[in-house]
This record gives structure tokens, sequence and C-alpha cells, in this order.
């Protein structure tokens, strides 16, 4: 069963996860996920990305995570890197629209979508990684200061707290919240007004906004993974993992 679905809807592509409940992210989801981002930039005028009901995606699979080698890790992290930098370069529209939560590398590709919905109520984004003894990924690191500002980022990276979309709107992470039977449908009405304008001057004004961010990232990308599967191989980081492991595990 396929964990990334992709409808096309006129000359758009809604590309959704859906691995399972939770949305969990593995390198064979987000190499899916690539994949799709891709096939839409060269198929369709934009993207609408969205996730389930109660997740966007709840971030790396922790229990699959913890069964991988330090060189799956790698595999792991530098898929994620890829994926978010996929997303930032694509020369089409992004729009992300969310209905439930989006935590850690999940909410870095949110925030790479050019616009951001997000349902109202108990929708909670947040970079939580340090709370279970990790660091946030460079990439994701980068990424949210540049969207947020350091003085907000470095408030949620360094206590990890999860905020709602209310806040999230008010700290401009989120562009427009709404009910969330409708958010799509909102989400999806600013992709077609995106994608019916000229699309060399759109991409461009794209590759000026974000061009300097991915370069440096993807110059980084290496060594910063290194330096992530070196501190999450870690004794102390272990633990906290494999806590964090069993409190999300399903009853």
């Amino acid at each position: 069963m396929t964990a990334v679905l992709y409808e096309e809807i006129d000359c758009y592509a809604q590309i959704r996860l859906s691995n399972g409940v939770t949305n969990t992210l593995t390198t064979a989801v987000l190499e899916e996920l690539a994949a799709a981002v891709a096939r839409a930039e060269s198929e369709t005028r934009g993207i609408l990305l969205c996730g389930g009901e109660k997740f966007f995606s709840n971030g790396v699979d922790l229990e699959w995570a913890l069964t991988q080698s330090r060189a799956e890790m790698r595999d792991l992290f530098l898929a994620l890197g890829g994926c978010l930098l996929r997303v930032l370069e694509c020369s089409c529209p992004v729009v992300g629209a969310i209905r439930g939560h989006a935590a850690g590398g999940a909410f870095a590709l949110y925030l790479a979508c050019d616009y951001r919905f997000a349902a109202t109520g108990r929708v909670l984004v947040g970079k939580p990684e340090v709370l279970i003894g990790v660091p946030n990924p460079y990439y994701g690191d980068q990424l949210f200061r540049f969207v947020a500002g350091d003085h907000v980022a470095s408030d949620m990276i360094y206590t990890g707290r999860m905020i709602d979309s209310k806040e999230a709107a008010s700290l401009h992470l989120i562009h427009q919240t709404g009910p969330s039977d409708g958010i799509e449908a909102l989400a999806m009405e600013k992709l077609a007004f995106l994608g019916e304008l000229p699309p060399d001057a759109f991409s461009e004004s794209k590759s000026m906004r974000l061009g300097w961010l991915c370069a440096d990232i993807r110059h980084q990308m290496s060594a910063r993974v290194a330096r992530q599967v070196e501190i999450w191989s870690g004794d102390e980081a272990q633990r906290r993992l494999h806590e964090a492991a069993t409190r999300l595990k399903p009853m």
C-alpha cells in the first residue's frame, strides 16, 4: 500500500501523506514523497500538500528508526533533507493544508510550502526534538529561523514546545486558518490563484527568495547529517528516544 497518494485535480496535484493514522516518516516514505513532488512539478501547475485528519504527520517513525543502523539513519536524514529541498526548489507553487498535528521533520516539510493553511482547534505544530535528546536537523533549524525569525524559532527549538494553529498564525508560521472540513478547499483556491501567475515570473521570484538558503543547506548537508547521526547514536539520546518511542506506541 502506498504511503503517498497522488491525485490530479484539474491541472493541479494533490499529494497526501497516507501512512496510517500518525503518518510517520521513514526513508521509503520520504523518497516516495520526493518523487511525487518531482512528478507534479513536471506535469501540473501546482501542488496541494496535505495529510490525515488527526495528523499531517507525527515526524520520523521512532519505533522504526530505533531498529536502523547508523548508515541507515544517515540515509534517513539525507532523504529528509533532500525531500525538503525538493519542496523548496519546486518551480511551481506548493501550498500546505493541515487538519492535524505536524511535528518535527513533518513540520519542516510544512514550513517549506509557499503558503500554509491549517485547521482551527487543537492542531499542534512544533519541533520537539530537543526533548527526546536530539537536535533539530540543520536544514529544519535553518528553515524555521528563515520563516519565523531567530527569536520565535529559538524559543520553540530550545523548549521543544508545540503550539496550536491559532498561536502559529499569530507568529506568522501559518497564513490562514479555518474549519477542518473546509481548509483544504481554501488552500486549493490559493493554489489556483498562484497557478495562474506567469510560471517563469513565479519560479524566479521563488528562487530569489530561497536560493541562498537552499545553497547553504546543500553545502552543509553531509557534515551536518554526520553530526546528527553521531548525537542520535549516543547513550543519552538513545535512552530518551526509546522512552519517547514507548510513550508514542499505540495502545
